[in-house]
């Protein structure tokens, strides 16, 4: 791709001679011929020496002998950066592959594709412009809305719906049953899984189906890979769950709401709308909507978890005050 057609696209502009560019490439690993973006000026040195064309901001200083797009804003303009170089994936071309299973009673919308290997059960449903990857498994009565990409080994257990929009990563189980037990015995779970238009959810997630009525998770909410979804949970609209995380069964996230990676969610416990959970936080009680919770196990308000750091650190040095008048006497 010519550097002016990059410019052209971003609504930018190019300084220095015009070059085609192969790919993008960090800082520290690039060569003429690539592309650099330069997110943060900490890279702006490694991206001079690299001898690549960069993409920069506006007033960003650069010898007039390297080639550069200039944009008002990196932030603004990195998604469409990556956009330009992006490959999608093909896995299944539009049709049903011959070595898949389709069952009677099932139906397969002529512009979706069904991949090698796939299993779709009889009264599943698969929609307009949908892609069923390779070995993805399908259950019966499924429904999988339209441009939903169901991505190589997803498995999808009876009666699961998923809307419009969606893409459910490598690996990932909707619908299995969950750990729902009474007297040492699994009590069967006769509800189903629900996914708004819009969801993602992450390689190796699972979601498991209600004991009875919905695991619902709204509309554009984003969920990271390796994530664990208990049974009967409800997660609001365009949440976002970092990876390797879990979420107890009944536990409520309401819209917008905001986790971090290795975030722990106790069963029956609500995190309110906008509300906040870093990374790494075990939360055990109701966060209310808006706040910001931290601090490990338990997360308590950011306010009460930097409190505790604080006094910590003032009985560690009281220890050491206190050691050393020890052995001083």
């Amino acid at each position: 791709m010519w550097l002016s057609e990059i410019a052209q696209r971003l609504g930018g502009r190019l300084e220095g001679p015009d070059l085609r560019v192969s790919r993008l490439a960090p800082p520290e690993e690039a060569r003429p011929g690539e592309l650099v973006v330069v997110r943060e000026e900490r890279y702006l040195e490694a991206a001079l020496a690299s001898g690549a064309a960069l993409l920069m901001e506006e007033g960003v200083p650069c010898p007039a002998s390297i080639s550069r797009v200039r944009v008002a804003s990196v932030y603004k303009a990195w998604p469409e950066v990556l956009a330009l170089f992006d490959q999608p994936e093909r896995w299944a071309a539009p049709g049903v592959h011959p070595t898949a299973v389709v069952e009677a009673g099932a139906h397969i919308d002529p512009t979706a594709a069904v991949g090698a290997y796939a299993y779709v059960g009889s009264g599943a449903r698969v929609a307009a412009g949908a892609v069923v990857a390779p070995y993805c498994y399908v259950g019966e009565g499924v429904e999988v809305g339209p441009r939903t990409v169901l991505e190589p080994r997803a498995t999808l257990y009876p009666n699961t719906r998923v809307g419009a929009d969606c893409r459910i990563g490598a690996g990932a189980v909707l619908g299995v049953v969950g750990f729902g037990l009474q007297d040492g015995q699994r009590l069967p779970h006769v509800g189903r899984v629900v996914l708004e238009d819009g969801v993602e959810i992450g390689a190796h997630c699972v979601v498991q189906r209600s004991v009875v009525g919905e695991t619902r998770i709204g509309a554009q909410t984003k969920i990271g890979d390796l994530t664990d979804i208990g049974h009967n949970v409800r997660i609001g609209r365009r949440v976002v769950m970092v990876g390797s995380s879990g979420v107890g069964g009944s536990a409520v996230i309401e819209d917008e709401a905001r986790l971090g990676g290795w975030v722990a969610i106790s069963d029956h416990v609500r995190v309110g709308r906008r509300a906040t959970v870093a990374g790494g936080s075990a939360v055990s009680k109701t966060v209310p909507p808006g706040e910001v919770w931290a601090g490990g196990v338990p997360a308590l308000p950011i306010r009460r978890h930097w409190r505790r750091l604080a006094l910590l650190e003032w009985l560690l040095e009281a220890e050491r005050a206190l050691r050393r008048l020890v052995k001083g006497a």
